[in-house]
């Protein structure tokens, strides 16, 4: 009787195990097919190629990648970058296909194409696809990033001896070139944000159209926002005993022009160049900018009133465009009377970084220029 119990145990025992065998084969029979099921999701189209150029079984080997799906049915795949294609993103952007080739011809890895696609903008990737392989890791998460100004990068950087992103954004404004060597010719003059400088100069017959008197003296015009906004501003700063005046506003290419000559003939250009913008180049022609003084002053501010302005003015839409300190990005002397004109939400964020327009403007304002 003992030994009939035994056996049926036994029997059992033998039984699970039998199940549990069963199982496990099953399981995996279960994800060899699913496997098998992801790697042939190819569509038909794809499939059909494949089998025409021979390699349907050393990609359906591999595990599924829909960027050498996309590279087959386009008719642009290339047998030897099969491994590359796989581990390169899809992206859903025109000529996709044509540019991951262009690169992978260029020596790029598939590492260094995700990043372009990720990081870079279209300009820079058109750039890119001109130039020879270049070395990006140092570079290709800087936001205001222009590929074919590394070199000019690396140069100023070592010159310097700043970092990256300092090099880059000064580059960028021009500063490892002499003032007026290059100009580049503003596309929008309209724009209240538009970046006015020693290489970016107006359109040679641009005028603004909106220009309006300022209440406390009609001689003086701004356009027609940045006049109310002056206003705005004399009448906080009065509520704070600052009483100050405007001097100068919107001038014409001609006045500019005629106060740059005579500028030149008393202190030479060198000098002249300190101080005053050469025409096409100075803010006071785009009708955004104004010059004002002190009550009792007769081209200034007291450092009092100074004080107050670069504290307050962003409120109301301007910066102290030349504040002290900046000279070496600017290339004016600095001028703590000259306000200059973005509208609030820009000045404001100017005045939070701390920074000057010049270097605002490239770093998050350029791109967005039309």
């Amino acid at each position: 009787m003992k030994k009939k119990k035994l056996k049926t145990k036994s029997f059992k025992l033998i039984g699970s195990f039998l199940v549990i065998l069963l199982g496990i084969m099953m399981i995996s029979r279960i994800k060899w097919t699913k496997e098998n099921i992801d790697r042939i999701e190819y569509s038909n189209e794809a499939i059909t190629i494949m089998k025409e150029k021979n390699i349907y079984d050393e990609i359906t080997k591999k595990e599924y990648s829909k960027t050498v799906e996309k590279m087959l049915e386009s008719g642009k795949f290339d047998s030897k970058y099969v491994d590359e294609y796989s581990k390169i993103n899809l992206q859903e952007k025109e000529n996709f296909e044509d540019s991951i080739n262009t690169f992978l011809n260029k020596n790029y890895t598939p590492e260094e194409i995700n990043n372009i696609f990720e990081y870079l903008n279209d300009t820079n990737q058109n750039k890119l696809k001109e130039m020879d392989h270049i070395d990006l890791k140092d570079y290709i998460k800087i936001s205001n990033l222009e590929v074919d100004k590394i070199e000019r990068y690396e140069n100023y950087r070592i010159e310097k001896n700043t970092n990256i992103q300092d090099a880059v954004t000064k580059v960028n404004i021009g500063l490892d070139l002499e003032f007026y060597s290059e100009i580049e010719t503003i596309k929008d003059p309209t724009s209240y944000t538009v970046l006015l400088n020693k290489y970016r100069g107006l359109p040679e017959n641009y005028v603004p159209e909106d220009l309006t008197p300022l209440s406390i003296n009609n001689n003086y015009k701004l356009r027609a926002k940045a006049a109310e906004a002056y206003e705005q501003l004399q009448s906080a700063a009065l509520l704070d005993n600052v009483k100050f005046f405007p001097f100068s506003a919107y001038r014409t290419k001609e006045y500019q022009t005629e106060l740059y000559t005579k500028y030149v003939a008393r202190d030479g250009k060198n000098a002249a160049d300190t101080y005053s913008a050469r025409p096409r180049h100075s803010e006071h022609e785009l009708g955004l900018a104004v010059d004002i003084r002190s009550d009792g002053l007769n081209d200034n501010l007291t450092e009092e009133h100074y004080k107050w302005m670069l504290n307050n003015a962003y409120k109301y839409g301007f910066i102290v465009r030349y504040a002290k300190g900046t000279t070496p990005i600017t290339g004016y002397i600095e001028e703590p009377w000259h306000l200059r004109y973005l509208g609030i939400e820009v000045a404001t964020d100017v005045h939070n970084k701390g920074i000057t327009f010049d270097e605002y403007y490239d770093l998050y304002l350029k791109n967005n220029e039309k």
